[in-house]
């Protein structure tokens, strides 16, 4: 089980509560360099890169490119979807189930979601469509902190999410869990189409 962070979760509900006192700054737009999650980079600005996501086959690294030697978050990956992740400077280090650290669930309208466990208490990916999600804190689900895209065609200048800047201090947390709602995402697409087929041309 993850160590209770109350204090930390204090100090993030008092920033955000203090962001509705000023005027907000806008989102910040995220980007990858293409749509291999084998060998891609995370940016967002063309000059800037945050990060860098490798794939040896059997496990997917997150590289921080601002710390070099520093490792974000692994992926432990069993046949299509990773089955474990750990991150190198929390909690020992120790693997986590990938479908406990990002648990499916129902939300009260029906509508399918993922509740993500974080140093700051627990976010809900919400869907709104089959290749859009936005993220919200457990107890506001009306504002979202973050909006997601997974879209095959990213790479084309498009950012893969907006962040509030106001939930900066969630960036590492929301890029892993972006990484692995893609892979699910990107997997059912390739199983819709064996199953059910490509239209015809």
């Amino acid at each position: 089980m993850l160590p209770d962070h109350q204090s930390s979760r204090d100090d993030h509900d008092s920033e955000l509560g203090q962001a509705t006192l000023v005027n907000p700054a806008p989102p910040t737009s995220y980007f990858m360099t293409g749509t291999n999650l084998k060998n891609v980079t995370f940016y967002a600005h063309p000059g800037t890169p945050l990060y860098t996501i490798t794939n040896d086959g059997k496990q997917t690294i997150v590289n921080d490119r601002r710390t070099p030697g520093r490792i974000a978050a692994i992926f432990h990956q069993r046949e299509i979807l990773p089955n474990t992740i750990s991150f190198p400077e929390r909690n020992g280090s120790a693997p986590i189930s990938v479908q406990k650290w990002l648990r499916r669930t129902k939300l009260a309208d029906g509508t399918t979601a993922f509740v993500m466990r974080t140093d700051y208490g627990p976010y809900v990916w919400k869907m709104i469509s089959s290749h859009r999600q936005k993220v919200y804190a457990q107890c506001d689900l009306d504002r979202p902190i973050a909006s997601c895209s997974f879209h095959t065609t990213l790479s084309n200048g498009k950012p893969v999410f907006l962040l509030e800047y106001d939930a900066e201090p969630l960036r590492e947390d929301i890029l892993v869990a972006y990484l692995l709602q893609r892979q699910r995402v990107m997997s059912e697409d390739r199983l819709i189409d064996v199953f059910v087929g490509s239209p015809a041309g």
